[in-house]
C-alpha cells in the first residue's frame, strides 16, 4: 500500500510539475529561456559586484576586488549578447539530442516518440533562428498546452488508481 501512496504522490507531483511549466510555457512563450537566463546572469554579476567590493572593503585585496567589479559589471551589461550565445548553443544541443531521439524512435516504430522527437528539433532550430519570435511564441504556446494536457492526463491517472 505504502508504495502505492508513493507512486500517486509522484505521480501527482509530476503533474503539478507539468502544469506549472505549461503554464509558464504559455504565458511567457519564447521569452521564457531568455527571461531565465538574463535573471540568472544579473544576479551572477551583481554576486560578482558585492564580492569585489567585499575583498576592496574586508579584505584589503583591491586588484581582484576591481578585477570581480568589471567581471560583474561586463555580465549585466553584455546580459542580453551572453544570452543570445547561450539560447544558440542550447539550440544546437538541442537540435542534435532531438536528432538522437528521432533515429532511437525510428529503432523503436513508436509513434509518440517519434513526434517528441520532431518537436525537440523544431523547439532547437527555433532557438536557433531566434528572429522569427511569432514561431516560436505559436511553437511555446503548443508546448505549453501539451504540458498542461499531460498533466491533466497523468493526474487523473493518478487518482483513479487508488
Amino acid at each position: 500500500m505504502a508504495k502505492s501512496i508513493n507512486k500517486q504522490t509522484s505521480q501527482l507531483l509530476i503533474a503539478l510539475a507539468y502544469l506549472i511549466i505549461g503554464i509558464l510555457f504559455i504565458v511567457f512563450k519564447s521569452g521564457i529561456v531568455g527571461l531565465v537566463l538574463e535573471i540568472a546572469l544579473t544576479i551572477l554579476g551583481v554576486l560578482f559586484i558585492v564580492k569585489g567590493i567585499l575583498d576592496i572593503v574586508n579584505n584589503k585585496k583591491t586588484t581582484e576586488g576591481i578585477i570581480q567589479i568589471v567581471i560583474g559589471a561586463v555580465i549585466i551589461v553584455l546580459g542580453w549578447t551572453i544570452v543570445e550565445i547561450i539560447l544558440l548553443v542550447l539550440g544546437v544541443l538541442i537540435v542534435i539530442k532531438g536528432i538522437l531521439d528521432l533515429i532511437n524512435a525510428i529503432k523503436t516504430k513508436k509513434v509518440t516518440p517519434i513526434i517528441y522527437a520532431v518537436i525537440t528539433i523544431v523547439v532547437g532550430v527555433l532557438l536557433v533562428i531566434g528572429k522569427f519570435a511569432s514561431a516560436a511564441d505559436i511553437l511555446f504556446i503548443i508546448i505549453g498546452v501539451v504540458f498542461v494536457l499531460d498533466a491533466i492526463f497523468i493526474g487523473i491517472s493518478a487518482l483513479s488508481k487508488k
